[in-house]
């Protein structure tokens, strides 16, 4: 299979070809860790985008997001930011995604080289996204046809 060179300020989804599954959870069907790929792959891209309706609806309503620098953002607080510019993100190029577990609970853990101004600073950060994968109890098929929300979202670099 020929892949085309990718530039790293293109936007892209990670084809479910290039997923790697390395555990699933006991309790989730086996199309889980390629839908929980698939929910990562939408908000990278909506990030990119800056579609806050779009990631809302991959959220649960009590997700938080932790930073690298150790801040627990709450969801809408987080929007928020991207909504007025304080967070904009300019361009991810997915590195890997993995499905896996922690503790029992299912998990993506998503790399990325991602170019972004943050609070006024901008710069290109090798980060690590691992997202806890829950039922999607208010599914959006519009925004998020996966069935699958994150409850929780931990970012660090790699």
């Amino acid at each position: 299979m020929s892949r085309r060179p990718h530039r790293p300020h293109e936007s892209r989804s990670l084809p479910r070809t290039q997923t790697q599954v390395r555990s699933a959870h006991p309790h989730v069907s086996e199309t889980a860790p390629h839908a929980a790929a698939d929910l990562y792959a939408l908000l990278c891209d909506a990030m990119v985008a800056g579609d806050t309706k779009a990631i809302d609806a991959l959220l649960t309503d009590d997700c938080v997001l932790t930073h690298m620098t150790g801040y627990p953002q709450p969801k809408i607080e987080w929007l928020g930011d991207i909504a007025t510019g304080a967070m904009r993100y300019h361009a991810h190029e997915v590195v890997s995604v993995q499905a896996d577990t922690i503790a029992g609970f299912p998990v993506i853990r998503g790399r990325t080289r991602t170019t972004a101004t943050l609070w006024g600073g901008r710069g290109t950060w090798n980060l690590q996204i691992v997202g806890y994968v829950v039922p999607d109890a208010d599914p959006d098929t519009e925004h998020n046809p996966t069935g699958f929300r994150f409850s929780r979202l931990d970012v660090s670099t790699w």
